[in-house]
């Protein structure tokens, strides 16, 4: 056994392991293309590395995930729209919470069927841990190495920080780390019983609390926190074996739509505007609200379909479609309009453009709290939100020392190459298991 290996690899969790040059990863996901898209840029990543990855999501990620190379594991619909629109309608706070934790007792059953399914033959499971507690559960009797992902900031306890009231603060180092663990804490009872079930059957030690994110347990597996640190930098009393990656960046598109090429070259720089899956319940009203103020401020944009009614006809110098890939479109944008999911932050900050956020519900409206501590980019609540107050903020972050520290940010976060860092972790790891 090599030193320094019980400190980090729980025996349980690599018993079955045995390393060899090509392995098979299980990415089990959950949720929007949001929620996919990092693992499709993880697994293609290690795809080129010679390594097999098969990914378990919804069917209508089926064509997004073959055309990066990776398997494909159909996963049974999960109720992701109909907990979008849910989202949507809640105050985006408490109420938002109780939407979220009472749609994950529904998932946990389901998840423990499919990710078991989707993890047969794997030599290591990757899993988006913030939303996929059985993949621990599973990896553990499967006798496989798990790598927890996380992609926002509030679920891993520690000392200099947590999440509270929509916003990063710090109530000082016991209670930072007593309040994440309490929320943890929280989740993890309120499905504890399908756990304990699960485990029960097979033989497994039940769990006291059910904790999502044991701290004991936790500490012993590697963690692949997702986000640039030129937005939130590495708490200094994580193991050495959390590593921080900055986010997984697709490889980028070479072919871009001939049309949006056109638009592009017709003026000036757009504002781009899109919730992804934000599940707004009246389109046609947020339709006429963008419109109103595009007219207010004269600024062309780019609205992304999802995001807008199905009217056919736009205004002059407003483009709309569905195929806008980020990483190519955003360094050429005014600015971004979004709804704060932790990859589009993610992609905005390293475009090196200002953000407008405007979030559906607690995890985004803490990335509003960390564009604003950063000065690059503010928020807006949503049931406030109207022509004249979007038109403001949109004049406000065209500031030029906004547009500076946005430049500055991104020339910085565009070192990151978080799949590459990720990938090397894993390898890494692995090694260490063997």
């Amino acid at each position: 056994m090599k030193n320094g290996h019980e400190s980090l690899w729980p025996r349980e969790y690599i018993r079955n392991f045995r390393p060899k040059k090509s392995l098979r990863f299980a990415a089990l996901t959950w949720g929007t293309r949001g929620d996919v898209q990092p693992f499709v840029a993880l697994g293609a990543e290690l795809l080129r590395r010679g390594h097999r990855v098969v990914l378990a999501a919804r069917a209508p990620f089926r064509s997004f995930v073959e055309a990066h190379g990776l398997e494909f594991h159909e996963m049974e619909e999960d109720g992701t729209e109909e907990l979008m629109r849910a989202l949507a309608k809640s105050d985006g706070g408490p109420q938002g919470i109780g939407v979220f934790v009472s749609s994950q007792r529904r998932l946990v059953a389901p998840q423990f069927r499919q990710f078991w399914e989707a993890s047969e033959g794997a030599d290591a499971l990757i899993s988006n841990s913030a939303f996929t507690a059985p993949a621990l559960h599973i990896a553990e009797h499967r006798g496989l190495p798990l790598f927890q992902a996380f992609f926002d900031p509030g679920f891993v306890p520690t000392s200099r920080y947590c999440m509270a009231d929509d916003r990063i603060q710090d109530f000082g180092p016991l209670g930072n780390v007593a309040r994440t663990r309490l929320r943890n804490i929280a989740a993890g009872l309120l499905s504890r019983d399908i756990v304990n079930a699960w485990r029960k059957e097979r033989g497994m030690k039940t769990l006291v609390t059910g904790e999502r994110h044991h701290p004991d347990l936790l500490r012993r597996l590697p963690v692949l926190a997702a986000w640039s640190p030129q937005l939130i930098d590495r708490p200094d009393d994580w193991p050495e074996w959390f590593a921080q990656t900055g986010r997984f960046r697709l490889p980028q598109k070479e072919e871009i739509n001939p049309r949006l090429r056109a638009f592009m070259a017709k003026g000036p720089a757009p504002v781009y505007i899109g919730f992804g899956s934000w599940g707004v319940h009246d389109k046609t009203e947020l339709t006429e609200l963008l419109l109103e103020t595009l007219r207010i401020t004269g600024d062309r944009a780019i609205l992304h379909r999802n995001t807008v009614d199905d009217r056919r006809a736009f205004p002059e110098g407003v483009y709309v479609d569905d195929d806008l890939p980020h990483d190519w479109l955003f360094p050429r944008m005014k600015a971004v309009v979004h709804h704060g999911g932790a990859g589009t932050t993610g992609a905005v900050a390293t475009a090196g453009v200002p953000s407008i956020i405007i979030p559906a519900f607690f995890a985004q409206a803490v990335w509003g709290d960390v564009v604003i501590r950063k000065g690059i980019g503010t928020l807006l609540v949503r049931r406030e939100l109207s022509a004249a107050s979007l038109a403001r903020a949109l004049q406000w972050i065209d500031h030029p020392h906004i547009r500076e520290r946005a430049r500055a940010l991104g020339e910085r976060a565009r070192t990151d190459r978080g799949e590459a860092h990720a990938a090397d972790e894993i390898e890494r790891r692995l090694q260490e298991a063997g």
